[in-house]
């Protein structure tokens, strides 16, 4: 009986140290922020997030591009778009976000410049174009609340980290530039009887 007495008094106790160095343990996980980050969101969903919303954006300044007759500067946007992946590099992103750049950048000065003529498959190309950028608008919008205050714990380094941060980083001054650029595009769709897709006016609701 008295040894009964004595193991049950030492389970107990075994269980409140171990609670107690859980309790610590939590704490000292939640003081070093390790997991998945500051947001509720992975690195990898966070990068997979962005890539998707890059691919959107960068079929629609292909298609966008090529109503305007820019083929070359729609095509580097489309072989871009093909080759970004969910598991994309900060290499990857950084060459993507620069092609967007650059390819956003030639749709506004040629819609801001002289006058163009376009055929109705030009015009429905473009139309098609002005619904993806509202697309890839709404994502990026939509996924600033995963990369607020963003920082890698234990269970994301390497690659994926890397490409988070970037992500996290950037994405403020993206979603600004999209959204002149998304201005721009559907200000010429009006100008030139051109329909504005349902998702612009949402994307810039957001804005």
């Amino acid at each position: 009986m008295k040894s009964s007495y004595v193991k049950a008094i030492a389970a107990v106790a075994m269980v409140m140290v171990a609670g107690a160095a859980s309790a610590q343990l939590g704490s000292l996980t939640k003081s070093l922020n390790i997991g998945t980050g500051g947001g509720s969101a992975s690195a990898e969903q966070i990068v997979a997030k962005y890539v998707g919303g890059t691919q959107s954006v960068m079929r629609a300044d292909a298609n966008m591009l090529a109503a305007v007759g820019l083929k070359d500067e729609a095509e580097k946007a489309s072989v871009q778009a093909k080759n970004l992946t969910e598991g994309a590099t900060k290499g990857s992103l950084e060459e993507a976000a620069a092609v967007r750049t650059s390819s956003s950048e030639a749709l506004e000065r040629t819609l801001n410049g002289k006058k163009i003529e376009m055929d109705a498959a030009s015009k429905k190309q473009f139309a098609n174009g002005v619904g993806d950028l509202a697309k890839g608008v709404i994502q990026y919008v939509d996924m600033s609340k995963d990369v607020s205050g963003f920082k890698p714990g234990m269970s994301s380094f390497g690659a994926a980290a890397g490409s988070a941060i970037f992500v996290a980083k950037n994405l403020p001054d993206s979603i600004k530039n999209l959204g002149r650029t998304l201005k721009t595009v559907v200000d010429f769709s009006k100008a030139n009887n051109i329909p504005v897709p349902k998702e612009a006016t949402d994307a810039t609701s957001l804005l």
